[in-house]
């Protein structure tokens, strides 16, 4: 087993960069959260213009109109479509430091089980110590009373 301080500054060191892929994972999550908010909007914003040209074309919209209309569904269309690998991207990025997080999460729990099985290997090593000097006390009255 590996001198107990080296032990404990692995364990500390694993500790604050687990904390730290915490950290950049709940960031990353947040930025995946807004960007597929922003996707959401966007979509909402489509409609609400498609209903709007619907209702204009209803009430006699003229062609320039129309086309006005058309040239700008066609650039939240494209909007839309950059939006979407944002967020197919951002939440890649989640997935990555997730597993970045776990990682580091089952490297700090393996030293933390090494250290436990070094302290129960201690513990025994003691008690068989204090079991074989109880023994040889024992044997020693025996020949002095026998």
């Amino acid at each position: 087993m590996a001198n107990p301080s080296v032990i404990e500054t692995l364990i500390e060191l694993t500790m604050q960069q687990s904390e730290e892929a915490a950290k950049r994972l709940g960031q990353a999550t947040r930025q995946s959260e807004q960007a597929q908010e922003k996707l959401d909007l966007l979509r909402q914003y489509r409609q609400e213009y498609v209903e709007q040209l619907q209702a204009q074309l209803s009430q006699g919209l003229n062609v320039a109109g129309h086309a006005n209309f058309l040239r700008f569904i066609q650039g939240l269309d494209r909007a839309i479509l950059q939006q979407d690998a944002a967020v197919l991207q951002s939440q890649r990025v989640v997935e990555r430091e997730r597993e970045s997080w776990r990682e580091h999460e089952r490297k700090r729990l393996s030293y933390g089980t090494l250290v436990q099985r070094a302290q129960q290997e201690a513990l025994r090593r003691a008690n068989r110590q204090d079991q074989k000097q109880t023994d040889e006390r024992a044997a020693r009255r025996r020949s002095q009373l026998g």
